[in-house]
């Protein structure tokens, strides 16, 4: 508003008294052209030429020019922060983060629950892992603590360490599931041990145990881990088929499997001492084949066959064969 008054100041014309001249007095004011106020109308003509040039040249600047340049500031800034980033990596990273962090008491432990126990116990576990209440959320190695637990509690396969934040650790466990019994050891005194159905042995039976599955034996001596899965691997597959629980050949009537060298795999029922010889090799066919054998021997009056008189059963007889042996009495 200043500017625009004075503007109106300068380029209004003054009045002209038809009685005065320069250097005449008139009464009593003497009028003079004042030399001041022509050096700043001039001055002013000047400020508004050079403002009105820089402001056209800065518009008349090109597009792409303007676009180069931010591409080149963006290009410099993503390099900076690619930069910071290797640097802080280097330096240690989040782990450095973490460590920093370690001393603040709001990440301060609270609570370590536990979850998936069936055969352990919770207590077991949470002391297994040697994880303490009030130490920091961030000094938990997930490693360390599966590996601990599964070294104090044979029934564990896998720990999967979580953090609630702030101030809970949840350790999810997944136990063991036994499927069969593997003797190991001497013939005379040999020990009982779980078997997963993956074929890991993980823990020694003790007094008060289910001990209601399956037994394998003839590897008793074997020592080459191996070869010792290779030798469980035909008494797996075939107790996997008996798991579907035929009623003529339930996973329940299985009592032994043994594993040798001479007859191959032979099978052992619970209520009936015969041995079934299995032989080596097509173990889906002759199970199938069994169960054929079995219904018709479970039903005397039918076949004329009576299973109390079996003395064997030999699936390998010759191909696509079975053999039924009585004994003489």
């Amino acid at each position: 508003m200043k500017l625009i008054e004075r503007l109106k100041q300068i380029f209004t014309p003054k009045k002209k008294n038809r009685f005065s001249a320069p250097g005449v007095e008139t009464g009593r004011v003497t009028f003079r052209f004042d030399e001041r106020e022509k050096r700043q109308h001039r001055t002013l003509l000047k400020k508004l030429n050079h403002y009105w040039t820089a402001g056209g040249s800065h518009r008349s600047q090109p597009y792409h020019a303007e676009k180069k340049s931010t591409i080149l500031r963006k290009v410099l800034l993503v390099c900076c922060l690619l930069s910071a980033l290797v640097l802080f990596q280097q330096k240690g990273g989040i782990g450095l983060f973490s460590i920093l962090l370690q001393d603040i008491d709001y990440f301060r432990l609270t609570a370590v629950e536990i979850e998936g126990c069936r055969n352990s116990t919770p207590d077991e576990i949470r002391k297994a892992s040697g994880i303490t209440i009030s130490s920091s959320m961030f000094s938990v190695d997930e490693e360390l603590v599966s590996r601990k637990v599964k070294m104090q509690s044979l029934w564990i396969d896998r720990v999967s360490v979580t953090r609630r934040w702030p101030d809970t650790v949840v350790l999810k466990v997944e136990e063991y599931e036994p499927y069969a019994l593997i003797a190991v050891g001497d013939s005379a005194a040999a020990a009982l041990y779980y078997l997963d159905r993956h074929g890991n042995r993980f823990i020694k039976t003790d007094y008060g145990m289910d001990l209601d599955y399956p037994v394998i034996t003839g590897l008793e001596h074997e020592t080459d881990p191996v070869r010792m899965v290779q030798h469980l691997r035909a008494p797996l597959d075939l107790l996997k088929l008996v798991g579907s629980n035929n009623p003529n050949l339930p996973i329940q009537s299985i009592s032994e499997v043994h594993v040798g060298d001479e007859d191959g795999m032979i099978l052992y029922l619970v209520e009936h001492p015969f041995p079934i010889f299995f032989g080596d090799g097509e173990i889906r066919q002759k199970y199938y084949r069994l169960r054929k054998v079995l219904e018709m021997l479970y039903k005397p009056k039918k076949t004329g066959m009576d299973i109390g008189g079996v003395a064997y059963i030999k699936m390998d007889y010759l191909q696509d064969k079975v053999i039924v042996g009585y004994s003489e009495s």
